[in-house]
């Protein structure tokens, strides 16, 4: 997915706004600024992909303020999400079937992505829980959950591309489902701090481990998949798996431009413009959609 003239200005403000939570020195502030609009002036043109900008932006940040600006924040989210993670367990536990169990279970992980985990002091109660779930439910834009389980009990392992703290946390439930059908379940975080992704600290805060066969990295802080940047490792896993999960607009920003090498299934909401005109529906939606290699058309 290319990028939009509306992607320059969420680019800009993002920037802003990492630039406040890394420091209070207004000329610090300023001179990140002034080169973050360098770069969009330097590399922002119609063959950017967000993502990608993304990235960079971040790691100019970070860089030039020596704070990882989301540290925080993470922190809060995870703990936030945490205390609501028995509650929504209960509500898949209560479905009679298997079927019931990993459709629940998949809206809990699109709900997750609409979610704000960390605004402090936030309480939820099992009724605005249920209300979330039904509200995700009734928002539901493109629905391929049906064969999204279906690829499940037909392959071996899967690979499950986490997005941000907190949400990783809700996504733990989708694991044991996947679990449950057959599959051996490779999780995976990012290489190093970026936007407010969970990295592997947040996933030994979380006890991911305790749901995934193993929790790998992706070898690098980047945004999505990046073919240049993560490990390889990481990518040879990707090419070598039948099924990938892929959680969050980021990872379809960035996935959307290579031909995916098996049926991919992203759950994500579309809260900005250029991603829901991407799907082809409106903004602020829920999707279970599955991308498939041209072969297997």
């Amino acid at each position: 997915m290319k990028v939009t003239t509306q992607c320059a200005h969420c680019l800009i403000e993002r920037a802003i706004n990492q630039v406040k939570l890394a420091t209070d020195d207004p000329e610090l502030q300023m001179k990140v600024t002034a080169e973050m609009l360098k770069l969009l002036g330097r590399d922002f043109n119609e063959d950017s992909v967000p993502s990608h900008i993304g990235t960079d932006r971040d790691l100019l940040v970070q860089k030039m303020t020596g704070k990882d600006p989301y540290y925080d924040l993470k922190k809060m989210s995870n703990t936030m999400a945490l205390s609501i993670l028995p509650e929504l367990q209960k509500i898949v536990e209560s479905e009679d079937n298997d079927a019931a169990r990993f459709r629940k279970a998949t809206l809990i992980t699109a709900a997750a992505n609409a979610i704000e985990f960390d605004v402090s002091g936030r309480e939820f109660s099992l009724d605005e829980l249920r209300g979330i779930i039904d509200q995700v439910e009734a928002d539901i834009a493109v629905d391929q959950v049906d064969e999204f389980m279906q690829l499940c009990q037909s392959v071996d392992e899967v690979v499950f591309l986490h997005d941000n703290a907190g949400e990783v946390v809700l996504d733990m439930i989708l694991i044991r489902e996947i679990k449950r059908l057959g599959p051996k379940v490779y999780a995976v975080v990012k290489g190093g701090p970026i936007l407010n992704d969970a990295t592997m600290i947040d996933a030994d805060e979380v006890g991911l481990a305790e749901y995934a066969d193993e929790v790998l990295d992706t070898g690098s802080p980047s945004i999505g998949v990046n073919l240049e940047r993560n490990s390889d490792e990481f990518l040879s896993l990707l090419k070598s798996v039948k099924l990938i999960v892929a959680k969050g607009m980021g990872n379809f920003e960035a996935m959307t431009e290579f031909e995916p090498t098996a049926p991919t299934v992203h759950i994500m909401r579309t809260k900005c413009n250029p991603v829901a005109q991407h799907v082809g529906c409106e903004q602020n939606k829920n999707v279970v959609l599955i991308r498939k290699p041209s072969s297997s058309h």
